[in-house]
């Protein structure tokens, strides 16, 4: 369907949003469970570590304790990889046919709004796991560092990166295919920095 159609068909102009906003808001939604569920992963083989005593990441904690959090943060970490690569992204979904202004827009209001649900997801897990081992705290504020670096790093630095690959002209081919691992390292690092 040709965008000049699309215009003038209000309801095809909608079909066509929601295909963008889908395709946004679930890539979107995918590169930051990839990069919460790389974080929790990574917390857990520190913490697992530490219950072995071959590092001192928390102090006094009991062995079990650090292993049943090593576990629970594991768990929820692959859960999150897992459900990423069952998303529009592990389907390869792209977003083609559309304008490299409304792929821009789309992806921004994704990347807020993931980082908006992402801090309203800490909010409700950080008041029930007050009484929970500190490995679990050290988790739902990885939670708050995705939120935080969704909402402001992305749609400032990730978004426009991605865009500029997108848009390359004359790019060789295997840039065409670094546009979502872009948006995964810019996201990951963020999230980094702020949860540092």
């Amino acid at each position: 369907m040709t965008e000049g159609a699309s215009r003038n068909d209000p309801l095809a102009m909608v079909k066509r949003y929601a295909i963008l906003a889908y395709g946004a808001f679930g890539t979107m939604l995918d590169v930051g469970l990839m990069v919460l569920g790389s974080l929790l992963v990574g917390l857990s083989i520190a913490v697992l570590l530490a219950g072995f005593e071959i590092v001192n990441v928390v102090q006094e904690l009991s062995t079990g304790g650090m292993l049943a959090s090593a576990l629970v943060l594991g768990i929820v970490g692959l859960f999150c990889l897992g459900v990423a690569s069952e998303g529009p992204l592990g389907r390869g979904r792209k977003l083609i046919g559309f304008q490299l202004w409304e792929v821009g827009i789309g992806r921004t209001v994704a990347v807020f709004l993931v980082g908006f649900g992402a801090l309203l997801a800490y909010g409700v897990v950080g008041g029930v796991l007050e009484d929970l081992p500190e490995p679990l705290h050290k988790g739902a504020e990885g939670l708050r560092a995705v939120g935080i670096a969704g909402m402001v790093v992305m749609p400032l630095i990730g978004v426009p990166i991605a865009l500029l690959i997108r848009w390359a002209p004359n790019a060789p081919a295997w840039l065409g295919r670094a546009e979502i691992p872009v948006l995964f390292v810019v996201w990951a690092v963020a999230t980094m920095a702020v949860f540092a």
